[in-house]
């Protein structure tokens, strides 16, 4: 339930044909064309960026420069594209690649020398001396969703790696980077303070294991979340300065299901004083500006598309919980931009769609700073759209 990999977990049925007429009415798009969106951006755009040889996706491609870019520990979290649509079409291929994405980047991106006991840390692409807590959680909630889906033990022995260097990130005070040229832990320094990962990893491993420990941590990190907050009711997980829609919907989704599991209205209060603060900040086409700083100005004003419908799943959640419909009206809109986002002929940027590397895909940026799309920014996208015209589908 909590990793939101596809609509399923939420026990939705799939929307269908019934619901059309609503559906086209809410989004201007039927479901069937969303269906259709979703499976090409995964079949037509995702694949090309599978390299059959190492079994793993090369991060984005660069239409400007017909470039495809590095593999790197991005296969954890684009190994969801895979898993949604085995989810949704029942295709066994989609399950392979997905695990050979997870064994890639847990080979090849995360710490597991015998010596060290900084185990299960991913590294950063940019620095690989650095160990993150998202992106270990990144890779924890794979590792989980597989687990669910195979039954293979083995995924259970990579999330108590996974686990391992969360502990001891929160025994250090809760910081999120550990240096393996200093061996220290850091909360400077670009630091993302990213501890909804870390909730919805010890929910979903305390819901398939029933071990206790689990469900304490995740209460401890959003306890430790809810101490973050501004007044203003935002998080500044960028170094304490900083609002970044990357550290957004799993820690609005976090705070929700802690709700939900505790019954705390602490957890739902901070989830709504969230939930107000990114109303008032959304922009009118349905998305955010990437940065904004505790003085309330905007300090970086691209848009990383996919941070959108991610967020918008939360708003569904929170929705789902409160019945409020200020919720619903915001995570409609952040579909209705993300559609906006493909690259297909009606979108907002039609380029480049003669590249078969292009079309369905979703572009990394807005504007279009290099002309790259990525497998990261379709995850979330098709999650969006699918647990929206779900949700649609089976409760309005």
């Amino acid at each position: 339930m909590y990793l939101c990999i596809s609509p399923k977990e939420w026990k939705l049925n799939r929307a269908n044909k019934n619901s059309n007429k609503k559906i086209s009415k809410t989004l201007g798009v039927s479901v069937e064309e969303i269906e259709e969106r979703c499976k090409n951006a995964v079949y037509g755009f995702l694949d090309k960026l599978y390299d059959e040889n190492e079994k793993a996706l090369h991060h984005y491609y660069r239409a400007d420069k017909k470039y495809l870019s590095e593999m790197d520990s991005g296969n954890f979290l684009m190994a969801l594209n895979y898993l949604t649509m085995y989810d949704r079409y029942n295709d066994n291929e989609m399950l392979q690649k997905a695990e050979n994405c997870f064994l890639w980047a847990y080979r090849n991106t995360t710490e597991i020398h015998p010596m060290f006991t900084w185990q299960g840390g991913v590294r950063d692409g940019f620095k690989p001396h650095e160990l993150y807590v998202k992106y270990t959680g990144d890779a924890y909630i794979t590792s989980l969703g597989l687990y669910q889906r195979t039954q293979n033990e083995e995924y259970l022995f990579y999330a108590k790696q996974f686990h391992n260097f969360m502990k001891q990130a929160q025994k250090e005070g809760y910081k999120y980077k550990f240096n393996t040229n200093t061996y220290s832990w850091l909360e400077k320094g670009f630091c993302w303070w990213s501890f909804g990962y870390p909730v919805i990893s010890y929910l979903e491993h305390f819901s398939l294991t029933k071990e206790e420990k689990y469900f304490q941590r995740a209460v401890e990190w959003g306890e430790h979340g809810l101490s973050l907050q501004s007044r203003d009711g935002a998080f500044y997980l960028i170094d304490g300065e900083f609002w970044n829609s990357d550290l957004t919907a799993m820690e609005l989704r976090a705070l929700v299901f802690l709700y939900e599991v505790t019954k705390a209205e602490k957890f739902l209060n901070g989830a709504e004083r969230f939930a107000q603060w990114l109303i008032k900040n959304q922009r009118e086409d349905g998305c955010w500006p990437i940065g904004i700083d505790k003085d309330g100005e905007v300090c970086a004003p691209n848009v990383g598309p996919g941070d959108t419908p991610n967020i918008g799943i939360s708003f569904l959640r929170l929705y789902h919980v409160t019945g409020n419909e200020d919720y619903l009206e915001t995570a409609i809109k952040t579909v209705q931009y993300s559609l906006r986002m493909q690259a297909v002929q009606d979108g907002r940027y039609p380029f480049y769609l003669d590249d078969p590397c292009v079309k369905w895909g979703f572009w990394s940026w807005e504007p279009l700073y290099d002309y790259s799309l990525s497998g990261d920014q379709s995850v979330h996208h098709i999650r969006g759209m699918l647990f929206l015209i779900d949700y649609l589908s089976n409760n309005l």
